[in-house]
């Protein structure tokens, strides 16, 4: 059975992909593009006939500008390409669309269709920062590791639905902060820390105690998927209001760190889509 990270790696050993939230393309003149693409596929992401469409449309295109936010970008255009069921009615359709639209980015194009499984597809096109894109590969050993909000129980409370892309919060990290890495939590705080110590090549110190939680036990901050807040390293200095301080970056080595003192390896166990 294929996994999602393997197929991950094999992609960027043959393609031109630095393996970050979206690709990023030199346009010259123009500047720098920022470009990505994300699915919510019924019976994965969300249920169409309990979710309802709009859910579709908008976690399509919601799930494309946090990839743009975890660059510090700022999005401009998104496109729609849907599959609706056999018997979708006008007012499902348009649905569907309606909550793209609401996703608060301009839709320029996309492409309909009609299938067995319902599944929306929003591609995202932004500009990147006047600082340039924030990429995974920017962490420095004594750097803050900090995170934009609180984790976990986005599946069972319905958040993965509903949540707002933290585009502002990015552009103010980006203006307030010498940033060195970052990435949006869509596959839990755990998998997509260890994205960020893979490709900077260095380690980190978590501290247990420090991670903001949504009322849930620590396992489910750490390894729950889609909370959508923003993972972050930055010299260290003043922080924002809304980000945490949750750990240190070091030169090897994964490390959780729990109030009492004990010390136990950091273990990728986030949530994989799909599986």
């Amino acid at each position: 059975m294929v996994r999602e990270l393997d197929l991950v790696r094999w992609i960027k050993e043959r393609a031109a992909a630095t393996g970050d939230d979206c690709a990023v393309l030199d346009c010259g003149p123009w500047g720098t593009l920022l470009a990505t693409t994300d699915s919510v596929i019924d019976g994965v992401h969300a249920r169409w006939h309990v979710d309802g469409p709009a859910v579709f449309g908008y976690k399509a295109i919601a799930r494309g500008l946090s990839d743009i936010a975890a660059m510090a970008g700022e999005p401009k255009w998104a496109l729609l390409a849907a599959c609706l069921p056999h018997d979708a009615t006008e007012e499902e359709a348009q649905a569907l669309f309606e909550g793209a639209e609401r996703a608060g980015c301009p839709l320029v194009g996309g492409d309909t269709a009609f299938g067995p499984t319902p599944y929306a597809v929003g591609t995202v096109l932004g500009i990147a920062h006047r600082k340039g894109p924030v990429l995974r590969s920017g962490a420095r050993v004594g750097d803050w590791i900090v995170v934009t909000g609180p984790l976990g129980g986005s599946l069972a409370s319905g958040r993965h639905k509903t949540f707002v892309p933290r585009i502002r919060e990015a552009q103010e990290l980006h203006e307030t902060c010498d940033l060195g890495a970052m990435i949006d939590l869509s596959d839990g705080l755990s998998t997509d820390l260890h994205h960020i110590l893979e490709a900077s090549k260095v380690g980190c110190r978590l501290d247990a105690a420090a991670i903001p939680r949504h009322g849930v036990p620590l396992e489910k901050a750490l390894d729950d998927g889609e909370d959508y807040e923003l993972l972050a390293t930055t010299r260290p200095g003043r922080l924002p209001s809304f980000a945490t301080r949750i750990g240190v970056v070091t030169e090897r080595g994964a490390v959780l760190v729990h109030p009492d003192g004990r010390e136990e390896p950091l273990v990728a166990r986030g949530y994989e889509h799909g599986r």
